[in-house]
């Protein structure tokens, strides 16, 4: 999902002491971790919702307390959870699952059937959460008898969609519209999974505990606590003083600062994710971005003024590879490989003729062009406390003026920008920010700009008929070869409307104790924040 930050300057050194003292627990946590697991991030969720939130920081609690039928193991497997099995018919149009039984919520009421039947129709019928791009063809979902669920499709489906739907319990979650449920912050989460919601003080630490009665194998840590930090430099001079354990990814320049501490590993790991501009490209009259991104010219040739290979250098110390399309080096098997004659990167001279071509000219000598008297000038936005971003926002400012661009970069707190961005009336020019893939399927990165996940995942407010015909071919192509032509085509389409400016494929550089845990599984993209949650609950105190 969603993720990053950066701190601003002027409040450098207050957020220091508070970080110190407060949220990083100060000499309370030193020395020692006992039987609390230690996270340290950046940002906290938006919401605990996981139908509605958009960070992946929210996910970490979310898939901690909910679980799916079908999820993912260390090994990138796809492993069974709330599922103790499942079969495909011979056409493919029916799946089913048979469930576990004795699985209680964490209230004690008993898991069934009806939980399954009910969380899938909610998101199926209400198109809710980014899962909703995977149920177009799904007719049905009936229960037959308390551990048996049926699903029937009108297509077959190149992909299981079991680990993109949490099951909520019915007696909470079956009585809402979907009014409710857009509008239900759900404070106090109840799920089946190995670990319980305890409590949430925003702008400090998130609070889990062990789950006592859960069915599976007993989670490592009694707690888990995630501690947040007002920026990276902060994060990481806690994990030396042993105030937390692991944390979840830092920029280049903090990590190699912690590549030759005792006690301390950093590692490098392939990732499933990207970093990018995002284009406001809505062309409903209530945005309240500038309209004239809507021309493909104007995005066009902003892409062609970036140095990716030069901000991969700078702003991530050549951790990281230049971006291009939407899906990342770690998915290498499904991605298309833009032609070099076709590639919209560092070229400012075909960036000032497609300007030029489309009608836009410096008419009185500011230095920025404009059409019709209204000047490119857009507001550019980046989290304040995501280093990497920011440095990388002010190198693309910089290129742009020289192609005649202004940028305004305005930087700001993740959820403030989420807002803006996630807002109806999409009050945003111009972000930095990243997905990461929650699910080892190249539908869900893809599927970000759909027409119909406007409102969800769609953060740019792209719309394309031909794009979304073409996503629903991929996903119902069980042929390998047919389907990757889709995939082909599907990220073509999307890198030359340039909804997106992709700036890099990221190194998911990390950094955990190894003296107050153990067990910790080294996965492509990332030992924690990836489409698998089990090194939480995997872990064990160090002796």
């Amino acid at each position: 999902m969603i993720m990053k930050s950066k701190l601003l300057m002027s409040i450098l050194i207050i957020v220091l002491v508070f970080s110190l003292s407060a949220c990083g627990g100060g000499g309370n946590n030193a020395g020692s971790s006992g039987d609390t697991l230690r996270v340290g991030w950046t940002s906290e969720p938006d919401i605990l919702n996981p139908l509605t939130t958009y960070s992946t920081e929210a996910l970490q609690i979310t898939n901690l307390v909910y679980e799916p039928l079908l999820g993912y193991d260390t090994n990138l497997e796809l492993s069974y959870k709330l599922a103790e099995s499942f079969e495909y018919s011979e056409d493919y149009l029916t799946l089913t699952f048979q469930l576990k039984e004795g699985v209680k919520w964490h209230d004690g009421e008993p898991f069934t059937a009806e939980d399954v039947v009910g969380s899938y129709n909610i998101v199926k019928d209400n198109e809710m959460s980014d899962a909703a791009k995977y149920t177009a063809d799904l007719e049905s979902v009936t229960a037959d008898g308390d551990y048996t669920v049926i699903l029937e499709f009108s297509e077959p489906q190149a992909f299981n969609l079991a680990p993109t739907i949490p099951i909520l319990p019915m007696h909470i979650w079956g009585d809402m519209t979907a009014e409710d449920i857009e509008a239900y912050s759900n404070d106090e989460p109840i799920g089946t999974g190995p670990m319980k919601f305890v409590s949430w003080d925003q702008g400090a630490t998130v609070n889990l505990e062990r789950n006592d009665e859960y069915y599976g194998t007993e989670p490592g840590p009694a707690k888990i606590t995630f501690i947040q930090y007002g920026n990276e430099d902060v994060m990481a001079q806690a994990l030396k003083a042993n105030e937390i354990d692991i944390i979840t990814e830092v920029p280049p320049t903090v990590w190699e600062g912690l590549t030759d501490q005792d006690d301390i590993n950093a590692v490098s790991l392939d990732s499933f994710s990207f970093h990018m501009v995002g284009f406001n490209c809505y062309e409903s009259p209530d945005s309240q971005g500038n309209p004239i991104l809507r021309d493909v010219a104007v995005r066009q040739a902003i892409n062609c003024a970036a140095d990716r290979s030069n901000i991969v250098e700078v702003a991530l110390s050549g951790h990281g590879a230049p971006g291009s399309v939407m899906i990342p080096d770690g998915m290498k098997q499904w991605q298309y490989q833009v032609p070099e004659d076709q590639l919209l990167d560092n070229n400012q001279e075909k960036a000032k003729k497609l300007l030029a071509d489309a009608g836009y000219e410096d008419t009185n000598g500011d230095g920025v062009l404009e059409k019709d008297g209204e000047p490119l000038e857009f507001r550019l936005y980046a989290i304040e406390s995501t280093t990497v971003d920011v440095r990388a926002a002010q190198m693309l400012r910089d290129s742009c003026e020289d192609i005649g661009i202004k940028l305004d970069l305005q930087t700001m707190d993740e959820n403030t920008m989420g807002g803006y961005i996630f807002d109806s009336d999409a009050d945003f020019d111009l972000f930095v920010w990243g997905w990461d893939s929650d699910y080892l399927d190249p539908g869900y990165l893809l599927g970000i700009p759909l027409t119909d996940q406007i409102g969800e995942d769609n953060d740019v407010f792209y719309s394309n008929p031909e794009y979304d015909e073409l996503y629903l071919k991929q996903a119902r192509e069980m042929n390998e070869d047919k389907r990757q032509e889709y995939l082909d085509q599907l990220q073509k389409i999307f890198y030359n409307d340039c909804g997106y400016l992709i700036l890099w494929y990221q190194d998911k550089l990390q950094a955990y104790r190894t003296d107050t845990w153990t067990g910790w599984e080294e996965v492509d993209g990332g030992i924690i924040y990836n489409v698998t949650y089990d090194n939480y609950v995997n872990v064990q105190p160090a002796e």
